[in-house]
């Protein structure tokens, strides 16, 4: 043995997960031949399949640990390649207030109001926009929630969305962004 290797493991050592895995396909082989010889081929070709399906079941959850919600762990992306942020905000107010702003707003500003107020509401009070709306409702605000809604309240003559209203919208967001304080706890509460 001259040193570690690249990976920074000796020469000719198995990993923890290698010696996992020679444990399980022995004490797997070892089953198998003892079904064989007991109750016959096939009652051991039964096994194999059975063993077959619980490797594939295994194998797709720990490659789908990073990528897949299906697997019942409750974690959700809401937010897929950037961190949030309204970007170019003046230009996107300025336009959703103009002549075709009720157009803008629903293209443009309301998704991208959606996806930020899901995004706070998930990671600050545990509630899913889409899930939950009734909820989510609640911490918004009934006054705000109809814009946040699939189909924004009639706007005025001109289409344009009112000023006071996006300033509210915003002001609502870094509200329910901000993280809640906790109270401390008495033991007596931290043991129920």
């Amino acid at each position: 043995m001259t040193g570690p290797t690249g990976k920074g493991q000796m020469p000719g050592m198995l990993t923890l997960r290698r010696r996992l895995g020679l444990l399980g396909g022995a004490v797997a082989g070892s089953g198998v031949l003892l079904v064989l010889l007991l109750d016959g081929p096939r009652a051991a070709a039964a096994l194999v399949t059975v063993l077959v399906v619980a490797a594939l079941v295994v194998a797709r959850y720990v490659a789908g640990a990073d990528a897949f919600d299906y697997g019942g762990r409750d974690e959700v992306r809401l937010l897929q390649t950037r961190a949030p942020g309204m970007g170019e905000w003046r230009r996107n107010v300025r336009t959703a207030t103009g002549p075709d702003g009720a157009l803008y707003y629903r293209a443009v500003l309301q998704p991208e109001l959606r996806r930020l107020y899901a995004a706070a509401l998930a990671e600050h009070h545990h509630v899913s926009l889409d899930h939950q709306p009734q909820r989510a409702a609640e911490l918004v605000g009934p006054e705000l929630w109809p814009w946040l809604g699939p189909e924004p309240p009639r706007t005025g003559p001109d289409g344009d969305i009112p000023l006071d209203v996006l300033r509210r919208l915003v002001d609502r967001l870094e509200e329910l962004g901000t993280p809640r304080t906790r109270t401390p706890r008495t033991r007596k509460e931290e043991a129920t």
